[in-house]
């Protein structure tokens, strides 16, 4: 399915394009892609996922190196966890779709916590400081395989994955899936209250 639609651009204000195409994205399945470009200059795109799946969390102890090479699918919904950093990846409203392995979370991770450490050093702020090196080192002792972590990919409508022998896949309980956060607005046609 091929539709245009036109709205107003949230810069200049000039009614601007968009383009919206159905098609078929391996891992995630059934999607709609949006695109729209203003003459200004301003550009949007997003992927918005139309199949749903039963919750699922993956769990993958990352032990050594070939473990960095596992492949990691997360949705725009997925939450990702490393308990061993103190690190929770919530999705949000902008919270885009990725595939990567395990190594590319690290690098993700590793520059998130590289701009917050600068900012909490410019700020003073030493024990922010302190905390930010700290994960940085496990990070890079990780890299190396000398630091063992856990990757745990948590969603609730089931499109993330984390593609490893070694990780271990479990259904996620109702309560488990409705306390996890979605990154977008999910609309229920059930009729089910």
């Amino acid at each position: 399915m091929n539709l245009t639609t036109t709205a107003c651009c949230p810069v200049c204000s000039a009614e601007m394009q968009f383009c919206w195409e159905s098609t078929d994205i391996p891992h995630f399945g059934e999607a709609m892609v949006i695109a729209g470009i203003c003459n200004c200059g301003y550009r949007h795109s997003d992927t918005i996922l139309l199949s749903q799946k039963d919750p699922v969390r993956y769990a993958l102890p990352v032990s050594d190196l070939a473990d960095l090479d596992a492949r990691v699918i997360r949705s725009s919904s997925g939450t990702l966890r490393i308990p061993e950093l103190g690190v929770d990846i919530e999705p949000g409203f902008a919270s885009e779709s990725y595939i990567s392995n395990v190594e590319g979370v690290l690098e993700r991770v590793e520059g998130v916590v590289q701009f917050a450490t600068r900012s909490a050093r410019e700020a003073g702020s030493q024990e922010a400081t302190e905390k930010g090196e700290d994960i940085l080192k496990k990070i890079a002792l990780a890299r190396e395989g000398r630091f063992s972590l856990t990757l745990i990919l948590e969603d609730p409508l089931g499109n993330s994955a984390i593609d490893c022998e070694k990780a271990v896949k479990s259904p996620l309980t109702p309560e488990d899936a409705a306390a996890l956060k979605t990154g977008m607005i999910i609309v229920d046609v059930s009729g089910e209250a």
